[in-house]
Formats: C-alpha cells, sequence, structure tokens
C-alpha cells in the first residue's frame, strides 16, 4: 500500500508539473540574475536617463526600432519605415501583433501621447533633451507651443509620421536608445498617477514584465507572453539586484549568485583579468567619466585660471595606470575616441611632460589669486561607490602634490539618490560626472553643454551662444565632412573654456558567467535579456 500510494503521489507530481509547464530539466525556469550598480530612482521611462535605470527599462519597454545583437538597429514595435529623401521625415508601420502586457493593442496614438508626454514642459523636459531633433520639440519643452505642434502623428492606427527640424543622421540610433522614445500605456497612467509604475499596476510593452520590486534588494521581470517575439525569448525571469558595491558584487558572482555583474573592484582588475579572462569583458566603449565645475557661482564663476590651473594638474595618465587600471582611455576631450567620423579635439596640454603640467599649473593658481597664505577650500561631491572614492582621492591628492598648502579638498560622498537631486539643484563646486552615449555621434556628448540643457546634463551651467549656434548649425548640415567640422569646432571652443575635467574614457569591466550565451560586444555595452540565453 506505502509504494502504491508513492507511486501514485510521483504520478500526480508529474501531471501537476507537466500542466505547470516546468517538468523535468526541459521546463525548468531559466534565470538570469544581473548586477546593477544601484537602486533605480525610477521605471517611469520619461523620468529618467540614467544607466542603473536603463538597464530594466530596456527590458520593460520597447520602442518603434531596438538595439539588437551587436548593437545592431533592428525593428521594434516598428515592423518597417520609411525615410523621406531630405532625411526628415521618418514614416513607421507597426507590427500588427504588437500588444500591451495587458493584452491591448499597441497604436500610433500611443507613440503620439507618449512623445507628447515625454517632451512636454511638465514633464519635466530635461531628460528628452535628445528629442529637440523633431519639429517644434524646443518650443514646446520650453512651453512656447502646445504639445499638439510637436511634429509627431498618426496617419492611421498602424503608422506614426515624425518629421525632423533637420537631417538627423543618427536618428534611428536614437530612438533606439532613448529612453523618452519608448511608448507608455496612458490608461494605467491616467488611472494610478505616479504610482503607474508600481509592482501590479505597471502595463509595458517590452520583452519583460514588473513582477516584484523591493527596494535595495531586487527587482523581478518575468516574460511578457504578449510580447510579438515571446516565443523566441529564452530567459523566463531577470531579476536585477541593486548592490553598488562593486566587491559585494563579485563576492556574489564567486558564489554563483550573480551572472553578470555592472561593474568589478578596480584594485582586482588585475587579479581578475588573470583568473577569469574568459568571464571578464574589458573593451573600450563610449562613455566619459568627468567632473564638471560649478560656474554660476564663486569660485570658479568667471575665473577660468582656476578652473584651467585644476584641470592641468590632474595626471590623467597616472589615474588609470595606478588607480583605475581597467583599459581606460586618458581623457583630454568630452567626445570619447571610439565615436566612428569624428576627430578628437584634445586640451592643448595633452603632450606636455608632466613637470611642466605642473608648473603651469602652479603659475595659473597664483594668477587666479590662491597660494598658501590665501588657501583655495573646495568640495568634491560623488555618488558612494568604491571606484569613486578612490578616484576621488587620488585626484585630491594630485592637487595638494601640485599646489601644497594652498589648496584644501573635501570630498562629500552621498547616496545616489541625493546625489541626483544636488547636481539638478547645482548643490556643489565641484561635482562627479559621467556620460554614456546613447547613440554613436558626437552631439550625445556636445549637446550636454548646450545652454537650455539644464541638470543632469548641463552640469556647470554652461552657457555660450557661439556654441549654440555651431550645434545649431551642425544640425542643419547634410554634408557629413562639414558638420564634423562644426562639430570639432563647438567641443574646442567648450573645452578651452574649462568647463569641465575629463578624467578618462571607459572601458567595460565587468563580469559575465560562461553559461550566459549572446553577450556581443558592442560600444554602448548593451545587452538586452531577450536576446540572451543561458546554457544547461
Amino acid at each position: 500500500m506505502g509504494r502504491l500510494l508513492n507511486r501514485l503521489i510521483i504520478r500526480v507530481g508529474l501531471i501537476v508539473a507537466v500542466l505547470m509547464g516546468i517538468a523535468g530539466p526541459g521546463w525548468a525556469e531559466t534565470v538570469l540574475m544581473r548586477g546593477n550598480g544601484g537602486e533605480p530612482g525610477s521605471l517611469d521611462p520619461h523620468a529618467t536617463d540614467g544607466r542603473i535605470e536603463s538597464n530594466i527599462l530596456r527590458d520593460l519597454f520597447e520602442g518603434l526600432v531596438v538595439y539588437g545583437v551587436g548593437g545592431r538597429i533592428i525593428p521594434g514595435v516598428a515592423e518597417s519605415w520609411d525615410i523621406s529623401d531630405d532625411g526628415t521625415v521618418y514614416t513607421f508601420r507597426l507590427r500588427p501583433n504588437a500588444k500591451w502586457s495587458n493584452g491591448d493593442a499597441i497604436t500610433a496614438e500611443d507613440f503620439v501621447y507618449s512623445l507628447r508626454r515625454s517632451i512636454g514642459p511638465h514633464q519635466g523636459g530635461g531628460y528628452a533633451f535628445n528629442m529637440a531633433v523633431i519639429r517644434n520639440a524646443d518650443e514646446v519643452m520650453n512651453g512656447k507651443k502646445p504639445v499638439e505642434d510637436l511634429g509627431v502623428e498618426a496617419v492611421d492606427p498602424q503608422t506614426v509620421k515624425i518629421t525632423l527640424r533637420g537631417p538627423t543622421p543618427y536618428f534611428l540610433a536614437l530612438i533606439a536608445a532613448d529612453n523618452n522614445a519608448t511608448p507608455v500605456h496612458r490608461a494605467t497612467i491616467e488611472k494610478f498617477g505616479d504610482k503607474w509604475t508600481d509592482s501590479g499596476n505597471i502595463v509595458s510593452n517590452g520583452a519583460y514584465m514588473l513582477s516584484e520590486w523591493v527596494a535595495n534588494q531586487r527587482i523581478v521581470l518575468v516574460r511578457n507572453p504578449n510580447h510579438y517575439a515571446n516565443a523566441d525569448t529564452k530567459i523566463d525571469k531577470v531579476v536585477f539586484l541593486p548592490i553598488s558595491s562593486a566587491a559585494e558584487e563579485l563576492k556574489l558572482f564567486r558564489a554563483g549568485q550573480m551572472d553578470m555583474t555592472s561593474e568589478v573592484p578596480q584594485e582586482q582588475v588585475k587579479w581578475i583579468s588573470l583568473s577569469d579572462p574568459q568571464e571578464f569583458w574589458n573593451k573600450p566603449y563610449i562613455a566619459t567619466y568627468y567632473y564638471a565645475f560649478n560656474l554660476t557661482a564663486e569660485p570658479f564663476k568667471g575665473n577660468k585660471s582656476l578652473r584651467k590651473a585644476l584641470s592641468i594638474a590632474v595626471n590623467r595618465e597616472a589615474l588609470v595606470e595606478k588607480v583605475t587600471r581597467a583599459g581606460e582611455l586618458p581623457a583630454y576631450s568630452l567626445v570619447p575616441p571610439v565615436v566612428p567620423g569624428y576627430k578628437r579635439q584634445p586640451l592643448p596640454f595633452i603632450d606636455q611632460p608632466v613637470a611642466q603640467r605642473q608648473e603651469e599649473a602652479r603659475r595659473l593658481f597664483a594668477e587666479a589669486g590662491y597660494s598658501p597664505a590665501q588657501p583655495l577650500t573646495i568640495e568634491l561631491l560623488y555618488n558612494t561607490s568604491d571606484n569613486n572614492r578612490k578616484i576621488a582621492n587620488a585626484i585630491g591628492g594630485m592637487w595638494q602634490d601640485t599646489f601644497g598648502k594652498g589648496i584644501v579638498v573635501n570630498t562629500v560622498n552621498t547616496d545616489r539618490a541625493d546625489y541626483l537631486k544636488r547636481r539638478a539643484r547645482r548643490q556643489f563646486q565641484v561635482v562627479r560626472a559621467a556620460w554614456i552615449g546613447d547613440y554613436a555621434d558626437p552631439t550625445v556628448f556636445l549637446n550636454l553643454m548646450l545652454s537650455n540643457a539644464g541638470p543632469p546634463r548641463n552640469d556647470p551651467g554652461y552657457k555660450n551662444a557661439a556654441y549654440d549656434e555651431l550645434l545649431s548649425k551642425a544640425g542643419q548640415t547634410v554634408d557629413p565632412a562639414e558638420r564634423a567640422a562644426l562639430l570639432q569646432q563647438a567641443e574646442r571652443l567648450m573645452l578651452e573654456e574649462y568647463t569641465l575635467i575629463p578624467i578618462y574614457h571607459y572601458a567595460t569591466k565587468s563580469l559575465v558567467a560562461k553559461k550566459v550565451k549572446g553577450v556581443i560586444f558592442n560600444i554602448r555595452d548593451v545587452h538586452l535579456t531577450r536576446f540572451l540565453d543561458i546554457a544547461p
């Protein structure tokens, strides 16, 4: 009787398992554990453009086109598109089977509503700055024209037409990358208001949907059964771990509890590269780490000599060789050298020996009015992380080595939420910043310093009409060589004002477990979970 009962229990268990779709190894749930570098501030794609948020949003939401394997632009919600001869009108035809996670059909009106929402002044405008290439977007963001005048329209339920203010060769790359180009579900927003992104409320249209969000612990996404490519999606669940400590990520990776890290500790890069060469990802990508001066307040307002002195005194080569040590390139420009079709515009002291730089820095420092008798006290703000702390300490040490008792550096580290608030209000003297290119074009970096770009873009508060005009001309120029020349002139102008201190151009420094398949390097270092798989 006991054996018969056991066999019966086993049979019932197997039947239940089959019905649930998880019987045996072939039906086991596939879970990817991803380190995310920190807690997201928001899952509203129109209210953030940070990397920490975008990692998750790329799985939750999908625009007209997307970045596929290896960074190729492929159809997203739009199955095809046409571009006018003058490069200013894009007509997208939507997939007939494109749906929201709740089963609602996605229509052209969803994109009209969403672009008006993301670009409209009430949404915040600052995060939608890249969308200024759309006709009348500037005026809409500034409240000078109604959102109805934005250059986007629903030709019919399946056709979206977007009209640009000028030819924009990178437009498809832009809308593939920028969160503000993704659609949001209007009925959900109108029903739940600010709570629309909460677990249980949110309706999205990406390959995954939100299952659980436990603050500072985990963000869990599961496959969206209504996504048009669900049958081809291999990973059932992705868990983003919001851990800001690279050392903690490494510990979890070593224990098999994390499959992909956000980064690795700076001081262990060499060891990791030797011990785990097949799992360590270390290649240059389209990002720049820099410090920004607050040009709207003393001591940097109107004091170019001081800004230049501090920039020259940073030994970038020593920093990447002894502190970061992960293949980063010393930065003497804002635009990274990996951007195709653009010649780097380095600061003029790039070829000077270190001793000569320090001598010039001291001369400028004195010219600016500072000395041991009249010391400069400055505050350096950065968001909490081991790597940011090491870099801040190293640069503070370089300034003290150069200027001696003439300078006092106070480093202030704070959590990411507070750090972002301080940046937005310009409550800093010098702030740690970084920018990762959404698309491979110089403007993704140069637009940061436009006069009407607010934090977290134009952190310094830089305003220069000549700079703005050069970028405006470039936006109307079709000839690639002429356009590049205008952009190069603009970058030289901005850099020679010493609005910021370029420090290094990034290299990826993350670990990916061997069992994770489908990760192919691209200069944006973007890997949607939808295109990945886990080996059995």
